[in-house]
């Protein structure tokens, strides 16, 4: 890990076996992940795709997100995790090298076999020039990096999203639309059961099975995501906490720090 503009540029390529199972989270920064072994179930927003290697992904840093192995084996995984400022200040007027998180064509794209090892490979060339560092390490980092920001933008311009089944049933689809829909508004167990006609313990019972979370949690991080995009369009502090759903300001600065890792303050200096 390096640092660079005063924020972090991470990548790597890690393996880990059995079962994983992380909960929700967000970033404060963008990233491209790509799945290289593995029999995973992807968590984003409102979907849950089974995907299979060679899948890339792109992640902004309102996007809640996480991945399950579905099954004991090899989880194998590249990624970067890339501060925004950083992308803005490698692209031009011309070329806005953050279009592939924003893209109209999606998020999920399978890539063939030689882009897959393209990526691999970069991302190793990058992991060698930050271990060894040597004279110019830096300035090589950054043209690897360069590279795949070309190649993620080229892949999103020229195809459209690939196809990955929709694993949510339509019942927990419609939770997740109406929580997104309310998030204003009080949000109680009591309140969403009542909507949907059914008790508030079986409301948890299906949230979860599904999800592999619980409502409580899904409702914060989609309030902390929404506050971000707030932020970001130059909202005030005080709109922003009334209008993510949050009734007292010291608890939605408290819970921002808690989901997002920093302050609302310091998360739009950062962005």
């Amino acid at each position: 890990m390096i640092h660079l503009y005063s924020n972090q540029l991470e990548f790597n390529i890690l393996r880990d076996y059995n079962y994983w199972n992380p909960d929700f989270h967000m970033h404060n920064f963008y990233e491209i992940f790509f799945l290289s072994r593995g029999n995973v179930d992807f968590y984003i927003n409102n979907t849950k795709r089974h995907i299979m290697p060679g899948t890339l992904i792109f992640i902004t840093d309102r996007d809640i997100h996480k991945s399950m192995l579905t099954s004991a084996g090899v989880y194998e995984r590249a990624f970067i995790h890339i501060p925004p400022a950083l992308i803005d200040s490698f692209s031009s007027p011309i070329t806005n090298l953050s279009d592939c998180f924003n893209s109209s064509f999606g998020q999920f794209f399978q890539l063939n076999k030689k882009q897959g090892e393209f990526f691999l490979n970069t991302i190793q060339a990058m992991i060698n020039l930050e271990k060894t560092k040597t004279w110019g390490y830096d300035i090589m980092l950054h043209s690897e990096l360069l590279k795949i920001l070309v190649f993620a933008n080229s892949l999103c311009k020229s195809n459209t999203e690939s196809q990955f089944s929709e694993q949510y049933s339509q019942r927990i689809r419609d939770i997740i639309y109406y929580i997104e829909e309310h998030l204003s508004e009080g949000l109680s167990l009591e309140y969403i059961a009542k909507h949907f006609s059914i008790d508030k313990y079986h409301l948890c019972h299906i949230f979860k099975k599904e999800t592999n979370t619980t409502v409580y949690h899904f409702i914060q991080l989609k309030r902390i995501s929404f506050a971000k995009r707030l932020l970001a369009e130059g909202r005030n502090l005080t709109e922003v906490c009334f209008d993510a759903g949050f009734n007292d300001y010291n608890h939605f600065i408290t819970t921002f720090k808690k989901y997002s890792g920093t302050t609302p303050g310091k998360y739009v200096k950062l962005s």
